[in-house]
């Protein structure tokens, strides 16, 4: 049993509250005069089955006394912080409160600031008291959530308030990392990124963005050769959609034309869509190259040791959603065959980078060797690709720009994504300025 208290001038006014509140069905526990009024307790969750004992009677209030004393002085948390007081924790100067004093005295000095993640991070950690040593269940989830909420506020607060003096302090380096958001890339990776290219207050903002393309095209890690040309075997992975099977398609037609269609072959574990099987048919028709379908009277272990006399064998694996259960029997598939497999996960340039961010960590456990990324050609901006890749230190191996098969891809390489990136950057900034 839970109950509350209800307090008004006189019982008209106390029992309008309950009505208003619990509605006419309220179980009236006690109603008695008290200084300044009356106070009448009612049952949330009454059984009216259930006779409550004096007992019980005494905890349900202790409970709703402690609830209303939490409530009391969250608000009274929350007006202060609101007014941009601290409040006393019972314990040593927590973030916020040494941030605030600092900020009285109108500067944030050096040592602050390179301590300041350690201490934003136990800032985020820290639960009131109350709340911890409070057991009774009473809206605690709530109580929680509301802090959380006002902490990270407070938290996006700081950071904003930081960043206004890195501006002042080096306007060249917050350019650059306005940009760099703005294009993309993850701060988490922007903080690393400027760790190690240091960028002197008195760099002009030409010099400062042009460090950080050079760093960022020492950053790209590519492939020296083709994987067509050194052999194997070879899986494309990713969702359905991102370009696996036209991806494949232009690299056998790329390796047909080199050296011819005896040494290739091609496999599709894709036995969810009908199309899939169709389409990479027609292909080895075209091209004169076997295709081989995974199944269940097909095995990929046998179907790879079948093919040993391959140069080249092209995987076409299945296009499935990242949360979709069918994903780990298709990376467990791979798994299961004695046979070296190279995997590349295929990157569309056109996702957003959660997207793609949940992309990499779905198949991130199967072993990549690398990725693709395609969709060029779609893509007004490839800042968000570029911030996945660098940040994963995922090597690009090719890049596809548009649907021609065998003419829209080539391999990757540094100065051409660098430059297209620059390309894109300036694009932007030219759109915002109309």
């Amino acid at each position: 049993m839970r109950v509350k208290r209800f307090f008004g001038a006189d019982s008209r006014q106390a029992m309008r509250q309950v009505r208003d509140e619990l509605g006419d069905d309220a179980v009236i526990l006690s109603n008695k005069n008290v200084d300044n009024g009356v106070e009448i307790v009612c049952a949330l969750d009454y059984d009216g089955d259930v006779k409550p004992t004096p007992r019980k009677f005494a905890d349900a209030l202790k409970k709703a006394d402690q609830g209303d004393a939490l409530q009391r002085e969250l608000d009274d948390a929350r007006q202060r912080i609101m007014s941009g007081a601290t409040f006393d924790t019972g314990g040593s100067e927590n973030a916020f409160q040494k941030k605030a004093r600092i900020r009285q005295l109108g500067s944030l000095s050096e040592g602050y600031r390179a301590d300041m993640p350690k201490q934003v991070a136990r800032f985020e950690d820290y639960s009131p008291p109350a709340v911890r040593s409070n057991g009774n269940g009473l809206g605690n989830d709530q109580v929680v959530q509301t802090l959380q909420l006002e902490i990270q506020s407070l938290h996006n607060l700081l950071k904003e308030q930081m960043r206004e003096q890195d501006e002042i302090r080096n306007p060249s380096e917050a350019l650059v990392r306005r940009r760099l958001l703005a294009s993309g890339f993850r701060e988490v990776y922007i903080n690393r990124l400027l760790k190690l290219v240091k960028i002197a207050p008195e760099t002009d903002n030409k010099t400062a963005w042009q460090l950080i393309i050079d760093r960022l095209k020492s950053e790209v890690q590519t492939l020296d050769e083709e994987f067509i040309d050194k052999g194997g075997v070879v899986a494309v992975l990713g969702p359905t959609g991102v370009g696996k099977t036209t991806t494949l398609s232009k690299l056998a037609a790329r390796y047909v034309l080199k050296h011819g269609a005896d040494g290739l072959a091609l496999v599709t574990t894709d036995c969810y869509r009908i199309a899939a099987y169709e389409q990479l048919r027609t292909v080895g028709r075209i091209l004169g190259v076997s295709v081989r379908v995974i199944d269940e009277n097909n095995s990929l272990d046998m179907t790879l040791k079948s093919l040993r006399g391959k140069s080249l064998v092209l995987i076409d694996t299945a296009g499935l959603n990242v949360r979709d259960p069918n994903l780990k029997i298709q990376v467990n598939l791979l798994a299961s065959t004695q046979a070296r497999i190279r995997r590349f996960l295929v990157l569309p340039a056109t996702s957003q980078a959660r997207v793609l961010l949940d992309t990499y960590e779905a198949y991130r456990d199967a072993g990549l060797n690398g990725c693709i990324l395609t969709k060029l050609d779609e893509a007004m901006h490839i800042g968000e690709v570029l911030g996945l890749v660098l940040e994963k230190r995922l090597p690009v191996s090719y890049l596809t720009n548009g649907q021609k098969i065998p003419d829209d891809v080539q391999l990757a390489n540094p100065t051409s994504i660098l430059a297209r990136f620059v390309r894109d950057v300036e694009r932007s900034e030219e759109i915002k300025e109309l």
